[in-house]
């Protein structure tokens, strides 16, 4: 039930009212020295596919969008990023579209925090343009109790124990096992971005990319965190499928 394994006949013979589309996106930007380019969007490409054994045809995902709003990673090689105004109106042709096509329950499975802001302007401008309800789900932030329990440390936001963990578990071949360090952090100013509505830049916090400490990081833990979080977006899954 992937949208563009389909053709046109075959969409328009889905039940429209008891069908929920994901969209998956991700990004394209640096994880450190050992994770790669596209782990947010492997991340959620991997759990639209188990959505998808889980519920059948009840779940159909759209192809995954490999770009984000990632500037905050451009000064690491690699990283391409959209604008948050181009990523906006990305969001709300997509959706447009699917919704012409006469689905109604549609769910954008986000796997990059630097999406959250500019997805949510776009979900509100369909919500006061379209009159269109889309849910946006962050899948570490539903779970957030259950990755505080498994976690070891403390600080952890971005190809870090959770992240590096995760990447151990459901893509395991591209993880640089060999590459992996910790970096050296400015925690004075990693704690008051916490605190603080503060533009930063990820160079000015980590010498590595990562943003928390990855030799902390196991496959055992991985699939703990990984089901956590897969069970909660099941949970909404399950709700809007009534």
């Amino acid at each position: 039930m992937f949208w563009f394994d389909l053709t046109w006949d075959e969409v328009d013979r889905l039940d429209k009212d008891k069908v929920v589309v994901v969209l998956p996106i991700g990004s394209c930007e640096q994880h450190s020295l050992h994770l790669p380019l596209g782990m947010d969007t492997y991340s959620v490409i991997h759990m639209s596919r188990d959505l998808v054994e889980k519920f059948g045809g009840k779940v159909v995902v759209l192809p995954p969008l490999w770009f984000g709003a990632s500037e905050h990673h451009m000064d690491f090689p690699g990283t391409i990023t959209l604008s948050n105004e181009t990523l906006i109106s990305v969001i709300k042709d997509v959706v447009k579209s699917v919704v012409k096509h006469g689905f109604k329950k549609i769910l954008i499975l986000n796997g990059h925090g630097g999406n959250t802001d500019p997805v949510k302007i776009a979900l509100r401008d369909l919500r006061v343009e379209e009159n269109i309800n889309v849910e946006l789900v962050n899948p570490w932030t539903l779970a957030d109790e259950e990755i505080k329990k498994i976690l070891e440390s403390e600080i952890w936001g971005h190809a870090c124990e959770f992240e590096t963990s995760e990447a151990m578990y459901i893509i395991p071949d591209k993880v640089r096992s060999e590459k992996i360090r910790d970096p050296n952090l400015n925690l004075e100013l990693w704690n008051k971005i916490k605190k603080r509505n503060i533009p930063w830049h990820t160079k000015d916090i980590t010498d590595t990319g990562s943003l928390g400490y990855p030799t902390k990081a196991s496959r055992e833990k991985g699939e703990k965190l990984y089901r956590a979080m897969f069970d909660k977006v099941v949970s909404i899954v399950e709700e809007l499928l009534g």
